[in-house]
């Protein structure tokens, strides 16, 4: 047995691996630092700056846009109540010409007529209108836009 227990004590009076090695011990920090932080939140800002207001414009003209299409669904009705001779100065109901009492981008829609001439106008619930104008000369129908900035207007409406 001693020779047993000449072994516990052999193993017992050798240091350890782990205990020979030096402890190191290294902080290493996983993740951002603060100043990088701070640059990507800069550069979210800068670019939120120039999009949000570029973004609004093209809502506004996609509206507009929505609200002439709203009004040359009349065109087709105004047309075929010309075609079958019918005069009349003010269309007091625009279902006459196809065209409902409210629109989901126009407020109200205003039909006008005047012998072969006609005027659709649609009131913007947003102000602003626009207006669809029957030449009873050429047959051609031309847009007018007011009320509203001038890069708004539709591409039919902008003046040449």
């Amino acid at each position: 047995m001693r020779s047993g227990a000449g072994a516990e004590e052999r193993h017992l009076s050798k240091p350890s691996a782990q205990r020979s090695c030096p402890a190191t011990v290294t902080n290493r920090h996983s993740g951002f630092s603060l100043i990088e932080l701070m640059v990507v939140v800069a550069i979210i800002g800068i670019l939120s700056m120039i999009a949000l207001p570029q973004y609004q414009k093209f809502a506004a003209r996609a509206v507009v846009a929505g609200a002439l299409s709203e009004l040359a669904a009349g065109k087709a009705g105004a047309e075929a109540l010309i075609a079958e001779g019918i005069t009349f100065t003010v269309v007091d109901d625009p279902a006459l010409v196809g065209l409902p009492s409210k629109g989901t981008h126009c407020e109200e829609f205003i039909a006008v007529g005047g012998g072969t001439n006609f005027t659709l106008e649609c009131f913007l619930k947003r102000g602003g209108s626009l207006s669809l104008t029957r030449d009873s000369h050429t047959n051609m129908w031309s847009c007018l836009a007011r009320g509203m900035d001038e890069s708004l207007h539709p591409q039919a409406c902008r003046r040449r």
